[in-house]
């Protein structure tokens, strides 16, 4: 019997059995021989289909055959303790050469089969791909094998022949069977035995083709549909046919259309049509491994586009006014008649989405005047068939003359750390032709500021960084923007920021002193008005006396003078300390030491400090709670104004705060208490530069 060998335009796959109500049960899938599934035909029958996955299993497999069995595990939705074997060791074996005559002359997928079974020489022949030359490549074995497996897919009967296929009629509605296929070498190896668990309540019904849909083209269609959701029911598709003259769908696939790789997620299938004027509708309906046909899809229907390769060309474009344009263009169109209109549209970038600023235009128009607002704006003409195709133009640009600046930047923030890093940020201007910034900086507050990029920052953010060798205690910074026609707005108002000082401060030195008698001392001395960022203390401590340090005064550089109270006779020695906020200190070089005596039989307020903080803005007054007084009495006196009592307190208060102040006044502030008796202690006077 001689065989003919037919060009396959698909690829296969050789372990490619798909369907559904599957559960496939191997103990090694690495040393996997054999692949079997299971079909629910009705409530008697189920079909099973195996194979071999390698070119040695199928050389086994059609010299010795496969066992088949059958064990009943559930009946009535009950496992079976002992269950019941209904098919045991039934030998199944490919059908000898003259079986397969029959068959053979029916279907070309079963005389590929039985070539790869027992012809002398097998080899495929392509005309239209490259699949046959590939596979030639191969080796015949495998060749034989791969496409043995890939055709009875497409036909059961071709299947059985080969001896992998089994109809069992006997089933029962009411049970669910375990299948075991048994690859009967006679030295059994790992990955002989496949096995499938199937009954009646598997059974569904075969799905429709998802999501069918068509591009129609001139006397073309192209069909496609989801292939990878289905493709484990599914192996492939016939597609039917039927045109508005026709009252049936006619089948146009002579053989199954498929997936050309097994990773597509669609199918995809061209036909030609007899004219564009004849409305077409088509469907599609899928085929399983065992032969069985799901039901059609939806129906697509549509008609065919003529084919029109005329479109317009931009020739000129301007602006006629502050926000009216004319373009010009050529449309040379043979097939002018199947133009419905033409259309202007724009858009702010070549790619954008383009919008109509002039429509329903004759097809034999070839200018037109529109309103456009924007100033950078990309045209097209587009031309509209009458079956609702657009062809259209390439972009033209169609800039207006700017001489409007953007809008000056706000919100400017800026932040420099102790390395001396500055990052400013600033709102982001919404100009659609914005270019970018300019970064202005000077390092007085009425020097011209100068730009310090080369070109324009794109960001809405900058970092500059600045030199702590320079003497400048703070830089100022603004902002402009500019737009792509290189408009430029008006700086922001400029920010000023504080650099951190990398000098040590300079040494408080005290120049002078005068005893005022009573305990107080006045003493004065240089701080650098310069350095904002110093605060001065003025220290304290009794001679032989290196544990009683007393902190005077802290304070900051406005202020150069002190007068201190003693509470004891005795000898003292002073000295200032400067810090900066970065922590680095001095004091002074030469220590001040003095004597005083304080009379004792005068029992007034001891202790009476005051505490200077311009940066907040008070002053704070301290004194030592005296065991006689009942009550205190302050008087505060501003420059030359006449002295007023400012506060009275108990006695279970000792400091005092004041915000009432002016800046540049001298205060004086004077305390004195009223005992029990009624009487009117000595009193006591400082003096605050303020």
């Amino acid at each position: 019997m001689k065989l003919t060998i037919i060009s396959i335009l698909l690829l296969f796959s050789a372990s490619g059995l798909s369907g559904q109500n599957v559960q496939v049960q191997v103990q090694d899938p690495d040393n996997e021989k054999i692949k079997a599934k299971g079909f629910v035909a009705n409530e008697q029958t189920i079909k099973l289909r195996w194979a071999p996955v390698n070119a040695g299993a199928w050389v086994d497999g059609k010299k010795y055959g496969y066992v088949l069995e059958r064990y009943t595990l559930i009946v009535d939705s009950v496992y079976q303790k002992n269950p019941v074997k209904g098919i045991s060791g039934l030998e199944i074996k490919a059908a000898p050469l003259a079986g397969w005559e029959k068959r053979a002359l029916e279907s070309d997928y079963a005389a590929v089969v039985a070539q790869a079974f027992y012809g002398d020489h097998f080899e495929l022949t392509s005309t239209s791909s490259n699949i046959g030359d590939i596979m030639n490549q191969a080796n015949e074995l495998e060749q034989r094998f791969a496409t043995s497996v890939f055709m009875a897919e497409y036909d059961y009967e071709a299947a059985e022949l080969a001896g992998w296929a089994y109809t069992d009629r006997n089933a029962r509605k009411n049970e669910q069977y375990l299948y075991r296929i048994i690859l009967n070498r006679p030295r059994k190896q790992a990955g002989d035995t496949a096995a499938v668990l199937i009954g009646y309540a598997d059974k569904r019904e075969l799905p429709r083709p998802l999501n069918p849909d068509a591009i129609w083209g001139d006397r073309s269609v192209m069909l496609m549909w989801n292939y990878e959701l289905l493709s484990d029911v599914y192996h492939s598709y016939h597609i039917e046919r039927k045109s508005s003259e026709e009252t049936g769908f006619t089948r146009i696939t002579k053989l199954p259309a498929t997936a050309l790789n097994a990773n597509m997620q669609s199918i995809f299938y061209t036909d030609s049509l007899a004219d564009n004027e004849t409305e077409y509708a088509y469907r599609v309906w899928g085929i399983t491994t065992f032969n069985e046909e799901g039901p059609v899809s939806e129906i697509i229907s549509g008609k065919g586009k003529n084919s029109i390769s005329c479109i317009p060309n931009i020739l000129s474009g301007y602006f006629t006014g502050q926000d009216k344009a004319h373009i010009s263009w050529s449309f040379d169109c043979e097939s002018i008649e199947q133009i419905s209109r033409l259309e202007v549209k724009r858009a702010s970038a070549p790619d954008g989405a383009y919008q109509t600023v002039a429509g329903k235009l004759s097809p034999h128009t070839r200018e037109a005047s529109f309103d456009l607002h924007e100033n950078i704006n990309y045209v097209k003409v587009f031309a509209l068939t009458k079956d609702s195709m657009e062809l259209s133009s390439l972009p033209f640009l169609l800039n207006r003359e700017d001489t409007v600046p953007p809008a000056v930047p706000t919100g400017l923030k800026v932040e420099i750390d102790s390395s001396a890093i500055a990052r400013l940020s600033w709102n982001p201007n919404t100009e659609p032709d914005l270019r970018g910034y300019r970064i202005l900086r000077s390092f007085n507050s009425d020097e011209e500021k100068s730009s310090i990029v080369s070109g324009p920052v794109t960001l809405n953010n900058f970092t500059d960084t600045l030199s702590l060798s320079l003497g400048n205690e703070k830089v100022y910074y603004s902002v402009t923007a500019l737009d792509m026609h290189y408009n430029e707005s008006a700086p922001c108002v400029h920010v000023a920021a504080e650099k951190p000082n990398s000098k040590t401060p300079a040494l408080p030195v005290i120049t002078g002193y005068e005893i005022l008698g009573e305990g107080n001392v006045s003493l004065s001395w240089i701080s650098d008005k310069a350095r904002t960022d110093i605060r001065y203390r003025l220290n304290r401590i009794p001679s032989g006396r290196p544990d009683s340090l007393s902190i005077v005064l802290e304070t900051d550089e406005k202020t150069d003078s002190h007068t201190d109270e003693v509470e004891e006779s005795g000898d003292y020695t002073y000295w200032l300390v400067a810090t900066d906020t970065r922590g680095k200190s001095s004091e002074s070089p030469q220590r001040l030491s003095i004597s005083t005596s304080v009379n004792k039989s005068v029992n007034g307020i001891s202790g009476f400090n005051s505490y200077v903080n311009r940066k907040d803005g008070y002053v704070e007054l301290s004194w030592k709670k005296h065991p006689q007084a009942a009550l205190y009495r302050i008087y505060k006196q501003a420059g030359n104004k006449p002295a007023f009592l400012w506060k009275e307190t108990d006695v279970n208060e000792n400091r005092m705060v004041d915000e009432q102040l002016s800046p540049n006044t001298v205060y004086k502030y004077t305390i004195l208490f009223i005992n029990n008796a009624g009487r009117m202690s000595p009193a006591k006077t400082i003096k605050v530069d303020y």
